[in-house]
This record gives C-alpha cells, structure tokens and sequence, in this order.
C-alpha cells in the first residue's frame, strides 16, 4: 500500500464514481480500477460498493478512508513545509467564511492582500460554522472564520478585532422599518428569514431564543444569501444580518435591538498542525500583526 493507491482509493470514495475520480486525477478510468483491485487485494478486504450508480465505501473501507484522509494530510503539509523553505512568496490559502463575510468584508481585505502577496494563491468556500469546523479538521480548508464565542478546544483561534452588529433586517415598506430599535422578541414573533442551521447567524438566533424563552417563527430557510435578501425586500419577513450588508444593499433596512447584538469574529485552523508561511502571512494580514511561530 503506497501513497498514490490510498489518493486513488480517497478520490474514488469522494467523487463516488471511478469515471469522475479518473478525471479529477487526469488518469485513465480502467488504471483507477485496476489499483482499488490490487489495494483490496493487497489488504484482503473489500473497500468499495457500488449502490445504483454511486460508489460508497463498505464498513471497511470506512476505517481505511479515515487513516487515507490523515496520510495524505501529512503528505501535503510535508510537500507544503518544503515549499516554504525555497519560496517565502508563493503558496496557497484555502479558507471557509459564511457567504455574507465573504460577500461583504472580505473583497477589500482580499485585493489589498492579493496585491501585495501576487504570488500566493487564495481559495475562499462559503461555509456554515459547524461545516468549516469539520473541514479544517479533516485538512480539506487551512482556516475558517468563526464566532470567538464557542471555539472547540481542537482548534486554535485569533480574535480579528472586529465586532460585527447585527441587526434586524427589514424591507422598506415593513412596518418596523422606521423604529429606532425592536426587541428581539417582537423580533421572534414576526416571520422570519434565515440561513440554515449550522451558519453562526442561525446559531446566535437558537441562542438568544433559549435565553428569552421564545420559539422563532421560521417562514424560510436557506444558505442562499441573495434570496435571503430578495425575500426580505419583498416584505415576506425579517432577516437577521451583519449591519454592513444593509449598508451596502439599496431597500434595506437595519433595526438594530433594543440590547446590542454583536458577533466577536475570528480566524482558526486546527490546533497543534503546521500552518503554511502563505496562510501565516495571510492571518497576519488580517491581525495587523505578525502571527509568530504556532
């Protein structure tokens, strides 16, 4: 068993397909079948399924999948080391943030940074909370943006400084739209848009619920922020966002709670792992200051 047959065996399992691993790894389809074949015979053991005209791993190679996914993590942050010391101003940055920070704080942030660090390679995803969490984890993002509040021990965070208000977000013909400020159970009882679970927005709503006994009237669900804000400007409910979105989207309104709201943002990857000198220089960017040695 070798490191190129455990990425083939990764990359099966992920894509599903033997044609589309094939693709991904720019091999032939039969040479991928060929090494799953000679794996499952060299361990003695059948590692894949089909299921339809999915691929799924058997209870076998489940347990393999989870020792090939920390193998070739290692292999990659070895590759990445070495990098490093030959080149200080090339590498790659893959980093998961909710889509409104994506939408909305980080466009600046990243053409300064991009700039002045030309050589190094950046790949933002939008992602939940809990799924950048799991992603870091298991090496497929290097960081994720989060809520201070609530940081696994597993991960390693930095505070950004920056506390984000976030505000009722209403159209302009909603009957809110001219208040000063609006409890959060007036707030609950109207009907509401919101992401889905497992987004920190959604989070903090369950949170604050809990805390004031109330049970929100969730008329819509979705991670899909422009419809999020299409379906607040057409008077169809309540969004809870960052203040700076309303600012930045024309017929919007932000109502901000009669008790400030504010998210306490910051930047982690997993605790105790090599961090590349690309994504170091990149989370020093964001702090203002030199990270240091983690």
């Amino acid at each position: 068993m070798d490191n190129r047959q455990l990425q083939i065996f990764h990359s099966v399992v992920k894509e599903g397909s033997f044609t589309r691993a094939a693709n991904a790894l720019h091999m032939a389809q039969p040479a991928v079948s060929i090494a799953i074949r000679k794996l499952e015979q060299e361990l003695g053991q059948k590692l894949l399924s089909r299921a339809g005209k999915t691929i799924l791993p058997t209870a076998e190679g489940e347990r393999l999948l989870v020792h090939a996914q920390k193998i070739l993590q290692q292999f990659e942050l070895a590759a990445q080391e070495f990098v490093d010391l030959n080149n200080l101003h090339a590498g790659q940055v893959r980093l998961g943030t909710s889509a409104m920070l994506g939408s909305y704080y980080f466009p600046e942030k990243l053409t300064e940074f991009r700039r002045s660090h030309p050589g190094i390679n950046i790949r933002i995803t939008g992602e939940g909370t809990q799924r950048a969490q799991q992603l870091i984890l298991t090496g497929e993002i290097d960081m994720g943006i989060v809520n201070m509040e609530g940081v696994p021990p597993n991960l390693q965070a930095h505070s950004l400084a920056v506390k984000e208000e976030v505000v009722a977000c209403v159209g302009p013909k909603h009957r809110f739209a001219g208040k000063r400020s609006l409890s959060f159970e007036s707030f609950a009882e109207e009907p509401l848009i919101l992401y889905t679970e497992g987004y920190y927005l959604r989070e903090l709503i369950a949170s604050l619920s809990e805390h004031s006994d109330l049970q929100p009237r969730i008329a819509c669900e979705t991670n899909i922020l422009r419809l999020m804000i299409n379906q607040v400007r057409e008077g169809l409910g309540l969004g809870f966002c960052l203040r700076r979105v309303v600012e930045q989207e024309k017929d919007l309104v932000g109502v901000p709670f009669e008790t400030p709201v504010f998210l306490d943002l910051g930047i982690a990857w997993k605790r105790n792992q090599y961090l590349s000198k690309a994504n170091r220089q990149f989370v020093s960017f964001l702090l203002g200051k030199e990270l240091g040695e983690v």
